[in-house]
């Protein structure tokens, strides 16, 4: 569960200036700090992108980069590849990590990492990690309120920072005895989030709202596959699971094939580029997950849950107690409450016939 609002990350600003100023191939490392980032900014001619988000890699695409969807895997990339790599460190260790760990090998010797982030995102830390491991040493320099390295990539016997086996999925132990893979880099990759927990107590009494079985169920940022696996627990619809993160794909993906789940997870940005329409919905969107919760995404979510949904169909969200839900689908939908508790609420919307 990955979308979010669109506030420029001033880091990418001094990714940027470093794009222009360095000759040679370069590789942008992005992930969801740079989610609104106006990519048109950059040499379409010498940058390649990697990303993890589908929609910052849908925009590359169209603006003609040289990039790649996937979970951070570097893996086809020849060695030496690239004279300058920049990267906006990432929320979570293990995935920046990972990250300054797989391109040492991909900088030649007098190649260069670039690094930028805020000092609460453990920049400082980061930069010292990543010049011992390039063999070199570098100091962050202040720009504002956000703070830029370059490292040098000289010769390093050093061994890789501790990425806690980032590339791996891992089996977790959640409720009802059901075991499930997740890995870091989503957002409570360990544990069942508290809204999706509260959304699955209430499944049942959701099916029963139907008039008629639903054939077709759409998981609307699905991370791992949670919400999608316990509604398979009642009801014999074909499951869709779609989200923004590619390793929320992959886990998800693994997770269908383990339980045996007649469906698919899909790369879409707030299901875009799907044209299916579904009998029935679920949500627990990304509003109370680190996000800014503005109400143009609140209505985003609406709006692809409208395009989705048959008429007659229905959905059913989760999302904090603070977010208007409400008033944003009030045009579009028959609005009913189908709980609350002291962090979340449930809304009930109903598409209208036509």
């Amino acid at each position: 569960m990955s979308e979010a609002s669109h506030t420029v990350d001033p880091s990418f600003q001094l990714l940027v200036q470093q794009l222009h100023q360095a000759e040679g191939p370069q590789l942008l490392v992005a992930d969801e700090n740079l989610r609104a980032a106006p990519l048109n900014q950059l040499p379409t001619e010498t940058t390649s992108l990697i990303t993890n988000r589908y929609d910052l890699y849908l925009q590359a695409k169209l603006l003609g980069f040289n990039c790649y969807y996937n979970d951070f895997d570097f893996s086809s990339f020849p060695d030496n590849s690239f004279n300058q790599i920049l990267y906006r460190v990432s929320k979570e260790k293990p995935v920046t990590h990972h990250i300054i760990n797989d391109t040492r090998r991909l900088i030649p010797n007098g190649g260069t990492l670039i690094l930028s982030g805020a000092k609460t995102d453990g920049i400082k830390t980061y930069t010292e990690k990543a010049a011992d491991y390039f063999g070199s040493h570098a100091t962050a320099k202040k720009h504002g309120n956000i703070y830029c390295a370059t490292i040098s990539r000289l010769s390093s016997q050093e061994p890789p920072l501790d990425d806690k086996n980032y590339p791996q999925l891992r089996p977790c132990i959640l409720s009802d005895h059901l075991q499930l893979y997740s890995k870091p880099g989503l957002f409570g990759w360990n544990k069942v989030d508290q809204g999706s927990e509260f959304l699955a107590e209430h499944l049942s009494d959701f099916f029963k709202c139907f008039d008629k079985a639903p054939e077709h169920l759409l998981d609307l940022g699905c991370g791992y596959g949670y919400l999608a696996i316990m509604a398979h627990r009642h009801t014999d619809a074909i499951i869709t699971a779609t989200d923004n993160n590619a390793a929320a794909i992959t886990a998800c993906s693994k997770n269908f094939s383990l339980v045996g789940i007649n469906g698919a997870a899909i790369a879409a940005d707030c299901a875009e580029g799907i044209d299916q329409e579904f009998d029935a919905i679920i949500c627990n969107p990304p509003f109370h997950q680190g996000f800014s919760t503005d109400r143009s995404l609140t209505e985003r979510f609406v709006a692809s849950c409208h395009r989705h949904l048959k008429p007659g169909g229905m959905a059913l969200f989760v999302v904090n107690r603070f977010v208007p839900l409400e008033g944003c689908a009030e045009n579009l939908f028959q609005i009913s409450p189908f709980g609350e508790n002291k962090g979340f609420k449930l809304v009930l919307l109903k598409k209208p016939q036509k």
